[in-house]
């Protein structure tokens, strides 16, 4: 009996070593190919929105102002000082609270909407400020020149 049992074990486990071959030669590698490194690049290609191009008029600086890589984008806006600014959000990217404008050293604070996506300001002296989201789960500078 002893015999017999070993020859049902050996043939069960020789049997199961041919069905993981047999699987693997078929299905091991048809696997598609996985790329990180294409994947990461096709993700970061699609968080970085494409912006209207920021322009200058003798009464006004308009500066574009989306939502990208987990924060605003861009997060370092630069402006001349003592010219009015007209901040254009895209409402389209900016959901929540990034729709929620504060710039704390500079008391300017505003709301971008479907019915009025633009934050108007004076910046009084050269420096760098701190602007967030009212929650101040996005951040970014404006720097002054």
């Amino acid at each position: 009996m002893e015999r017999t049992t070993l020859i049902k074990t050996a043939g069960m486990v020789l049997a199961v070593i041919i069905i993981l071959i047999v699987g693997w030669k078929t299905f091991g590698n048809s696997a598609p190919e996985f790329d990180c490194d294409r994947i990461l690049q096709e993700s970061e290609a699609k968080s970085i929105p494409t912006l209207e191009k920021d322009y200058d008029t003798s009464e006004v600086q308009v500066r574009h102002l989306s939502w990208g890589k987990l924060n605003y984008y861009p997060e370092t806006i630069t402006i001349k000082a003592g010219k009015k600014v007209q901040l254009v959000g895209d409402v389209e990217r900016l959901q929540g609270c990034f729709r929620s404008f504060t710039i704390p050293d500079l008391k300017v604070n505003g709301q971008f909407t479907e019915d009025n996506n633009i934050i108007e300001f004076t910046a009084p002296a050269p420096g760098t400020f701190g602007f967030s989201c009212s929650m101040g789960m996005g951040s970014g500078k404006l720097v002054v020149e």
